[in-house]
């Protein structure tokens, strides 16, 4: 760490996030891939308010991603676009917890005392989804990736995701574009630590993971991707009790 870090953290002015506390735990990331975050601006706030349209999920996920962007600075030969995508919601609550410098709280109700309770939004609490023994024998420490069946599986990075993102909002405005609807987009787990790709490359790909390939492989593709599912829900976990925080957090109103 440089002397300029050294004194922002001393000062609280940023915060080194702990990559083995975010939801993917760390286990898709390179040695030496960091994340640091700061306090967001008076004018980031302002945006993200701005024309927030709670049910438009879209609109809801590009004002987190844009958040996180401006807020977060990473090691050498790494940028945002290598974030996981499962990781962004939490760095985002990251970047608030850390601008508002107080716990960020969800309620949630307890069967057991019949009583409405908070819970904070922590790693302390996060329900982290544990690989079996024998999942944990395939991983490759060198490469990040889970080798199963002949498959190499990671989660997308953010920059993958929005390629795809990007891909299907042209194709859309096509004649024919609803077929692209049918298509398994499987494939963005089994793209390494990939962090873009061009419209030529994802159609490749399409076709690869959609025609080319032997049903037997494509029901192990699906078989890897539904075992690493519960890898990409948010909960928390009190006393043994898993609360599902789904609709719990008012995303509009997480700056107040």
């Amino acid at each position: 760490m440089n002397l300029v870090n050294l004194l922002k953290n001393l000062l609280n002015l940023q915060k080194k996030i702990d990559i083995k506390t975010l939801p993917s735990q760390g286990l898709f990331y390179k040695d030496d891939f960091e994340i640091t975050i700061k306090k967001a601006d008076v004018e980031d706030i302002i945006e993200y308010e701005y024309n927030y349209i709670k049910d438009d999920l879209g609109s809801v996920i590009f004002k987190l991603k844009k958040v996180v962007e401006k807020n977060a600075t990473f090691s050498s030969g790494y940028t945002f676009n290598d974030v996981k995508s499962i990781d962004i919601v939490f760095l985002f609550l990251e970047v608030v917890r850390f601008t508002k410098g107080k716990a960020v709280n969800l309620k949630y109700f307890n069967d057991e005392f019949g009583e409405e309770e908070d819970i904070e939004f922590s790693s302390n609490y996060f329900n982290y989804f544990k690989l079996d023994d024998e999942t944990m024998k395939s991983y490759n420490d060198e490469t990040k990736q889970f080798m199963i069946d002949g498959f190499m599986f990671s989660l997308p990075s953010i920059g993958s995701e929005n390629c795809i993102t990007n891909y299907l909002i042209e194709k859309s405005e096509e004649q024919d574009g609803d077929k692209y609807n049918d298509y398994s987009y499987n494939f963005i787990f089994f793209l390494g630590d990939k962090r873009s790709m061009s419209f030529s490359e994802i159609e490749n790909l399409i076709h690869i993971f959609n025609f080319d390939m032997e049903e037997s492989d494509m029901k192990k593709v699906r078989k890897i991707v539904k075992m690493f599912q519960p890898i990409q829900k948010y909960s928390l976990k009190r006393d043994g009790k898993v609360i599902d925080i789904n609709s719990k957090i008012d995303l509009e109103k997480i700056w107040k």
